[in-house]
């Protein structure tokens, strides 16, 4: 019986994701401005979180921006002991489900608050921060 051959080398693996925001650029600018939106399909009124240019139940392409308000629900939390290597220098950290008004939930890292003190049910706000090249990102803290 044959051995399996030994692995012999490791190399990093780089991958490069273009997203195209044309149609989901009101998102990226309303969050600079503070305000956490998203798209409701005119045709069937889905509202869905991220921002979609396609409605994933019917298929339409017409839509308008909701805003879905600070105010979340913690729903579930995980906290990553260890990170990919793209947040390899952020130690352990805690990503969190919460809940918006409408049923919309939305994932994002839970900050200012310690894995052993989240609860479900915990209210939270998102707020909104920019990152040293001015790209925008937002994370949820305790209300």
């Amino acid at each position: 019986m044959s051995e399996a051959p030994a692995l012999h080398s490791r190399r990093p693996l780089t991958l490069r994701f273009d997203i195209p925001i044309s149609r989901t650029h009101e998102f990226w600018d309303s969050l600079r401005a503070g305000k956490f939106v998203t798209t409701k399909c005119t045709k069937c009124g889905n509202v869905t979180f991220p921002p979609q240019s396609d409605c994933p139940r019917c298929m339409g392409s017409e839509f308008e921006w909701v805003d879905l308000g600070q105010d979340a629900t913690l729903v579930t939390y995980t906290q990553v002991m260890t990170a990919p290597a793209s947040f390899s220098a952020e130690g352990s950290y805690t990503v969190a489900i919460a809940g918006f008004r409408g049923g919309v939930r939305a994932l994002a890292w839970l900050e200012g608050v310690k894995a052993e003190d989240a609860r479900s049910g915990m209210k939270l706000r998102v707020e909104a921060r920019s990152r040293p090249d001015g790209s925008p990102y937002y994370v949820f803290v305790r209300a």
